[in-house]
């Protein structure tokens, strides 16, 4: 299989960023995984928040500052093209814009998302039905 994910539509996220859903079970595409493209806006952020899904983040383009709480550890590193970061099922994260240009992040959910949401209006609006 092989998607563009530049024709996958595009959920705009109130505030400063959005969302595609690339590959997911409910699309019938793919079954293990869910494959988003995430784009934030400079000054951007994506709110300190955790997954039930372990989240592996490639940085695509742009600039960042990425925080990973677990526990009462709290780790934080700016990021650029070619970074990847894992943030576990259940540890609280944040990515945040940090340059002048939007910030492209390819993101993958092991085991799929549940569907719930701005994940479930992306899914929907991925599905044709938004």
């Amino acid at each position: 299989m092989i998607v563009d994910s530049r024709t996958v539509p595009e959920f705009r996220i109130p505030g400063s960023r959005s969302i595609r859903v690339v590959l997911d079970p409910r699309l019938g595409s793919y079954d293990r995984a869910t494959v988003t493209v995430v784009t934030i806006e400079p000054g951007g952020t994506t709110g300190l928040h955790q997954h039930t899904s372990d989240e592996v983040i490639y940085v695509v383009s742009g600039r960042g500052r990425v925080t990973l709480v677990d526990g009462d550890v709290k780790v934080e590193r700016d990021v650029e093209e070619g970074f990847v970061v894992v943030a576990r099922a259940g540890v609280r994260h944040e990515t945040r814009n940090t340059g002048g240009e939007p910030l492209r992040l390819y993101c993958v959910f092991i085991p799929p998302l549940p569907v719930e949401g701005y994940f479930a209006e992306a899914l929907k609006l991925a599905r044709g039905l938004g």
